[in-house]
């Protein structure tokens, strides 16, 4: 009997508790995990329009002529920043001819020029293709050095002033020598001392300047150099991976006939090789190659291969993020002509020169977001972003991502995803051309407030400070960031 009475009183003490304390600690537990996460999809539309882009688009080319002594004059440093239909210039391409130098070191006044040139473009909103050269005329071999070593000292002496200047710089252009720079017509191309003036350009300049060479045998002789004679470059403190993560590509001939005027030739050993087979090799080498670095040039003479499908899809694979706006005029004005269709885009019945002025470069849309979570639920909420670079190529050049939830009320703002955070490994440079990309991210509902939270997406350029626009409606001025959606937070 006195066992059966306990059992009763521990029983009415227990729904006691329930009725009264046990309430408050249930009350408790549910105020910390009882919460729902719902994310209510609010992405801005795909928009057409060139959007701003930096480091990317049509280019104006600047030439610099350098004389002893001789400073360069006002009318000389003028830039157009912006052309008559309103298009402004982020690429400018620019050449400092030397052939007054052939002979003799740069001196003061060459250098102080270089830098008054740079001076002028940092304030505008252009980043810059650099060339040097020794030749505008297609004399290269009267007008480069007779000796290597006076190139060798031109490049230490400019190097040290593109370093100056290294986040102005998208990439450069040949090794100084041939006709226009263009690496032909030139007594220094043999494999070793081609491959002598790069190591030697690479050494002198920052790892974070890219380099170019004019075709893709020039660029495969190059590696294949490096690699079966190392003992011969290791002076120079530059490895062969170090090349191969600046090395890319610039083509004056493209699209110009079905070897790009010359841009691809067979060698000794892919002599049984047919133009079209050729052709169809190095658009895939270049499709692989310039997903890691800058690819551009001139599109040349109106011909097949550069009717507007033909060019797109060239261009497409051949990562190209620049090209020159006034040559070649015929092949431009036939872009403006032409009639883009796809059926289901955008660009459809629009230009073709429209739509290739919108994707030369990257061209990032933002396509969805998820969020997953379980109401009631201890663990984390999961979500992914959904985005997709539609343009030519990658970004070359690092850029900060961030995605954030911002309180509507409060305007309390939480940082979920951080480029800058090495463990969260995002990184907008790998956002490959003509691919989807999804960018997951996690947060704990139980650690915010109650309340509608913004979520934002954001791309910035570090060295500019400049947004990054997505291909979206939908941009927040106020927070710098494209709108992706609310996320509702309730207990």
């Amino acid at each position: 009997m006195k066992r059966n009475k306990k059992i009763l009183i521990t029983a009415f003490c227990l729904l006691a508790i329930l009725l009264t304390g046990g309430g408050i600690g249930l009350h408790y537990y549910k105020t910390m995990h009882y919460v729902s996460a719902v994310l209510s999809n609010e992405l801005g539309m795909e928009i057409t329009g060139n959007l701003d882009r930096p480091e990317c688009g049509w280019y104006q080319l600047y030439g610099y002529y350098l004389r002893p002594g001789t400073a360069l004059s006002t009318n000389e440093l003028y830039i157009k920043e912006i052309d008559d239909n309103g298009y402004t210039y982020r690429m400018s391409l620019i050449e400092f001819n030397l052939a007054e130098y052939k002979s003799q070191d740069l001196d003061e006044s060459a250098l102080n020029n270089i830098r008054q040139v740079f001076d002028k473009f940092s304030n505008t909103k252009s980043a810059v293709i650099v060339r040097f050269l020794y030749d505008w005329d297609g004399l290269g071999l009267e007008k480069e050095p007779d000796d290597i070593n006076i190139i060798l000292q031109h490049m230490k002496q400019a190097g040290a002033v593109l370093n100056e200047y290294e986040d102005l710089i998208y990439t450069t252009q040949g090794i100084f020598v041939g006709s226009w720079a263009e690496m032909h017509s030139s007594k220094y191309l043999s494999t070793e001392e081609m491959t002598k003036l790069l190591v030697y350009y690479a050494s002198v300049t920052s790892p974070s300047i890219y380099l170019a060479v004019r075709t893709p045998n020039h660029y495969r002789a190059i590696l294949q150099e490096m690699e079966k004679h190392p003992e011969r470059y290791t002076q120079y403190g530059v490895s062969i991976d170090n090349i191969k993560a600046r090395l890319g590509l610039y083509n004056d001939g493209m699209l110009g006939s079905i070897s790009d005027t010359g841009t691809y030739q067979n060698t000794p050993e892919t002599a049984s090789r047919s133009a079209e087979d050729l052709r169809a090799d190095e658009l895939a080498f270049q499709r692989k190659l310039c997903i890691n670095v800058p690819n551009g040039g001139e599109a040349v003479v109106d011909n097949t291969y550069n009717d507007w499908k033909n060019a797109i899809a060239d261009l497409k694979t051949m990562h190209v993020s620049y090209l020159n706006q006034l040559h070649d005029e015929a092949v431009i004005t036939k872009w403006k002509n032409s009639t883009f269709r796809q059926e289901g885009s955008i660009y459809d019945g629009m230009s073709a020169y429209d739509y290739i002025t919108d994707h030369m470069g990257a061209r990032l849309v933002l396509r969805d977001c998820t969020l997953s979570y379980t109401p009631y639920q201890k663990g984390p909420a999961t979500g992914s972003i959904i985005l997709e670079n539609t343009g030519f190529s990658n970004l070359y050049h690092k850029k900060h991502f961030t995605l954030s939830l911002t309180h509507q009320e409060t305007g309390k703002t939480i940082t979920l995803l951080d480029s800058e955070q090495k463990s969260e490994n995002i990184d907008p440079c790998s956002w490959n051309s003509q691919e989807g990309i999804t960018i997951p991210f996690t947060f704990m509902p139980s650690e915010l407030d109650d309340g509608h939270y913004m979520l934002t997406a954001s791309l910035k350029d570090p060295d500019r400070g400049e947004i990054v626009p997505f291909a979206n409606d939908g941009y927040v001025e106020a927070l710098q960031g494209y709108r992706i959606g609310t996320i509702t937070i309730e207990r």
